[in-house]
């Protein structure tokens, strides 16, 4: 037992070591206020900032929910740590070493009780361990996991283990290792048989995960049932150490090289995530075969904001992707959608078609936005206007979601010129949804009216200012069938009929042989401001119509590879798939550009 005055020498060094705002800021979005800093409470939901942080004092306070306390207080309530826990982690976060130690033991009854929790749960991931290599049943199950391509490298650095048929074999281990009954019904691995009064194990004939918190302890575990055993998978209940919503498998693994990477890998279940670490992928996490939640967020926001979200893609998982997708929005994540070919999971993908084949498609994972609409365009037809707004009413409320409101106009203005719909009368709806909070879309069938965007207007009054930049991109608008489906596509085509016959595109010689719309695009084009636009430029244009004609070659891809699926049509999905990764990569390779040009150039 160490002197109280040594013990309040060492928090109080700690203390003024740590400066609560970055501390605080390493789990909440802190915006400067004043005096003092604001952001979204971590410990109740809210959309409008009311949890305060003061740098001089250091405290913070939350103006909703009540809670409030200096920096040891935070990092308990944060990470569910006893004091002693908080004041090792905190010391370990601001480079003080701690000359004595501050027991959890001695603190108080609920540190003891954790720490035997955490006791009892290495002893119970090492009991697992010695049933998966040291007994015959535990030989079968070893059997198993090679046959789902796991090596011994790859089964010890899991720890996985295996939960013995015998329904008493852990309870009677951890009890002759001392725990008593109170304690082994409090961890979560031992259940009590009221009528027969007796204690028997929660996981039987079982494949476990141990399941471990960001710091590396082991606090709850997963088993996998072998055979028809009912459900599938079975998790540790939420105990003291053990909250679901707020750990994620394999992240203090993969921590490291998700901050080297700047970005992570969700996936949604163990073997899953062991497939694509073990692959050499370290930078994956799994959220357990549920959908991402705000806890978990917060965690893996620590390391980075910028994340791959990869579940399964069946309906299920599709769910979970949508449900996760609207919550990284609202707490600022880039993300982007990895949905695997062929319904394969990522386990069984890799099994099936390697890793480098998991790494080709990983990079060219499309953007959240992207992959929403693809969905929405596979499922309404865009040939008419209500199926373009009915697919734009399927993506406005994660739009709407997206708290930086010049990113979310931004991504209005892409989702329109993707659509061809007006952008004022989308900007203004996603502008209404995000100001009430509602997620019913309300936009109008008027909002699908024909409208020529940006590019091709801007080529239009090219061709028509400079005959040079005509004769040079016509040909490939035309006859590629860029411009196909555009409103420029009769004056484009008119255009490369004349230049042929060696005629001149002056409008006085074929404006009449226009309709109205088209003849009043050309007098806008030739009467609008700015300058004549330059080679560059119109090459930037064309680019952005021939990703946009790659992009509805996609969308008709997609619909056939989704009926193809339903229908199980293994023989006409395959060539379909193909196909579809082959535009993926020049859709690609057209999108790289974008990044290095101005937006007006090529939207």
């Amino acid at each position: 037992m160490i002197g109280e005055q040594a013990t309040m020498s060492q928090i109080d060094e700690v203390r003024s070591a740590a400066d609560i705002v970055k501390i605080v800021g390493d789990y909440v979005k802190l915006r400067k206020a004043g005096a003092n800093f604001m952001g979204l409470c971590p410990f109740h939901q809210e959309k409008t900032p009311s949890f305060a942080v003061h740098p001089t004092k250091q405290i913070f306070h939350c103006f909703g929910c009540g809670v409030g306390g200096d920096v040891f207080k935070f990092m308990m309530l944060m990470e569910n740590l006893t004091f002693p826990e908080a004041l090792r982690r905190l010391a370990e976060k601001v480079g003080v070493r701690l000359r004595e130690t501050v027991s959890d033991e001695t603190y108080d009854a609920n540190a003891r009780e954790r720490a035997i929790l955490y006791k009892m749960h290495e002893v119970a991931s090492k009991f697992f361990a010695m049933q998966l290599t040291g007994t015959a049943e535990g030989r079968a199950a070893r059997a198993y996991l090679s046959d789902r391509g796991l090596t011994e490298e790859v089964i010890g650095r899991f720890r996985l283990g295996y939960a013995p048929s015998d329904g008493q074999a852990l309870t009677r281990h951890l009890s002759d290792a001392g725990f008593e009954p109170a304690q082994l019904e409090k961890s979560g691995l031992v259940l009590r048989d009221a009528e027969r009064e007796r204690l028997y194990d929660r996981f039987r004939r079982r494949v476990i995960f141990p399941i471990s918190n960001d710091s590396g302890k082991v606090v709850a575990f997963g088993g996998r049932a072998l055979g028809d055993d009912q459900p599938k998978y079975l998790n540790s209940p939420e105990t003291p150490i053990y909250t679901k919503g707020r750990v994620l498998y394999h992240l203090d693994r993969a921590a490291p090289a998700i901050r080297k990477q700047d970005y992570a890998i969700l996936v949604e279940g163990y073997m899953d995530c062991i497939a694509v670490a073990s692959s050499g992928i370290e930078n994956v996490v799994a959220s357990c075969g549920t959908s991402l939640t705000e806890g978990q967020t917060r965690v893996l926001g620590r390391s980075t904001r910028r994340l791959v979200v990869n579940y399964d893609p069946d309906s299920a998982g599709v769910a979970a992707t949508e449900r996760s997708l609207a919550l990284l929005l609202e707490e600022g994540f880039e993300s982007k959608v990895l949905a695997l070919p062929g319904g394969l999971d990522p386990d069984s993908f890799i099994r099936q078609q390697g890793a480098g084949a998991y790494r080709e498609l990983l990079a060219s994972a499309p953007t959240y936005l992207d992959y929403l609409t693809d969905r929405a365009a596979a499922q309404h037809n865009l040939g008419t206007p209500e199926g373009k707004v009915a697919a734009a009413n399927a993506v406005l409320p994660y739009l709407a979601r997206v708290p930086n409101p010049m990113l979310r106009a931004e991504l209005a203005n892409r989702l329109a010129e993707r659509l061809r719909l007006d952008e004022r009368l989308l900007r203004e709806e996603l502008k209404r949804l995000a100001g009430t909070g509602q997620r019913d879309v309300r936009l109008s069938p008027e909002a699908a009216a024909r409208k020529a965007i940006p590019a091709e207007r801007e080529l239009l009054r090219a061709f028509l200012e400079n005959e040079e930049l005509a004769d040079e991109f016509l040909p490939q608008l035309v006859e590629e069938g860029v411009s196909e489906g555009l409103v420029t596509e009769a004056i484009f085509k008119l255009f490369l009929e004349l230049r042929r016959r060696g005629d001149k595109l002056e409008p006085v010689r074929f404006v009449d042989s226009l309709a109205a719309e088209e003849q009043r695009l050309v007098f806008e084009s030739l009467l609008g401001r700015g300058e004549t636009p330059s080679r560059e430029h119109a090459r930037a244009c064309h680019a952005a119509l021939r990703r946009r004609k790659v992009e509805r070659e996609g969308e008709k891809l997609q619909a056939a590879i989704m009926a193809a699926e339903g229908a199980k049509d293994a023989g006409r999905l395959a060539p379909l798939l193909q196909a579809k990764a082959k535009l993926a990569k020049e859709l690609a390779q057209l999108r790289q550009p974008q990044k290095n040009s101005h937006k007006k150039q090529t939207n």
